[in-house]
């Protein structure tokens, strides 16, 4: 798997002193997500958000607000994602855990969880092995198709990546390999009808952080 990954961490500064800390990889991606779109709303949690045990912790409808959808669903969550969710096979809690999605760049914005989980249930190269941008291109492209957003490029996946930290160095040859995606001019990047279970069960995958015991996203007689 290509890539190159960097420790970021959260610093609080007053003049030269420093007052806090932190590498928590979901303050620093909101964090960045405030500092890009110059929303501070960006900061309220998701609906309903839970953490891995599945504790509700609340939260209120401002973040799924932010995501100006065409309505919401009877417990505030944007139709949009419950679509996003449905054809995932997920929850839209797991869905807004994993990939935060929105109507406004960068659309997605990935938890680090479950990039780790990627990388330490796949392999990094040969069969079953993604790259980056695969990864990336897939999840957006099934998140823009649930929102009515139009298609996905390469450049706006290298984008969602960002919120992780990653780059694609060959995106155009990660694409060309997976066979669920296909590449059309200017970049832009859709499903193959013919292989969209294995784009499914990918997504399906990333959210749950579980690569094992599904294994109809290595190709298999599900398809």
């Amino acid at each position: 798997m290509s890539g190159v990954k960097a420790t970021l961490k959260v610093v609080l500064q007053a003049n030269d002193t420093i007052v806090a800390e932190s590498e928590d990889a979901t303050l620093w991606q909101r964090v960045l997500i405030a500092i890009n779109s110059g929303d501070a709303k960006a900061f309220d949690p998701p609906t309903k958000q839970t953490d891995r045990a599945g504790t509700d912790h609340g939260g209120g409808d401002s973040a799924d607000k932010r995501l100006g959808g065409d309505g919401e669903s009877g417990d505030g969550v944007d139709e949009a994602v419950v679509k996003f969710a449905k054809l995932v096979g997920v929850s839209p809690e797991q869905a807004i855990g994993a990939c935060y999605p929105s109507k406004t760049a960068p659309f997605l914005s990935l938890d680090m969880h479950c990039w780790n989980a990627l990388k330490d249930q796949t392999p990094a190269s040969g069969r079953g092995s993604l790259s980056p941008m695969a990864v990336a291109a897939t999840l957006l492209s099934l998140w823009k198709q649930a929102a009515k957003l139009g298609n996905a490029t390469q450049a706006e996946a290298q984008k969602v990546l960002e919120t992780i930290n990653l780059t694609d160095k060959n995106p155009t040859r990660s694409v060309a390999g997976a066979e669920w995606l296909k590449a059309l001019g200017g970049g832009t990047v859709v499903m193959n009808p013919a292989r969209i279970k294995r784009a499914v069960a990918i997504a399906r995958a990333f959210c749950q952080q579980d690569w094992k015991s599904d294994m109809t996203w290595k190709g298999g007689a599900a398809e």
